[in-house]
């Protein structure tokens, strides 16, 4: 029961995250600068994954870096490529891709941990009793 428990509130922070970043995006899309950066490497994380590192120039002309937070074993978007960076005024250390390949797979993500481990957790209690 207690694992249940454990499972059903992992989903429900893991979904918390999710809303808050898919709001972050929405907020960027509707306030933010957008820029046009370059991926300049893939950048290894754990074991067999990789994020998609890109420079930018912010509008008072200060370059940044920016590693994505999703990583893959296969980065969608190739070194050299150019894409949509979005940051919030006065905050462009705080910039996100403003792509559509990596914010759905991350969205993605999100929704299927975020409502798989309660799935999880009331099968577990359900078969408990």
């Amino acid at each position: 029961m207690v694992l249940a428990a454990f499972l059903v509130l992992l989903g429900g922070f893991v979904l918390y995250r999710g809303v808050r970043e898919l709001r972050h995006l929405r907020k960027l899309r509707r306030e933010g600068h957008q820029v046009v950066g370059t991926v300049t490497h893939h950048e290894r994380r754990s074991p067999g994954t990789r994020s998609v590192v890109v420079s930018y120039t912010d509008d008072r002309g200060a370059t940044h870096q920016l590693t994505s937070s999703f990583a893959s074993s296969r980065p969608a978007i190739e070194v050299g490529e150019t894409v949509a960076v979005r940051y919030l005024p006065g905050d462009p250390a705080g910039a996100s891709l403003d792509e559509g390949r990596e914010n759905v797979r991350s969205a993605v993500l999100y929704l299927v941990i975020g409502l798989g481990f309660p799935a999880a957790g009331v099968s577990l209690a359900l078969k408990g009793d």
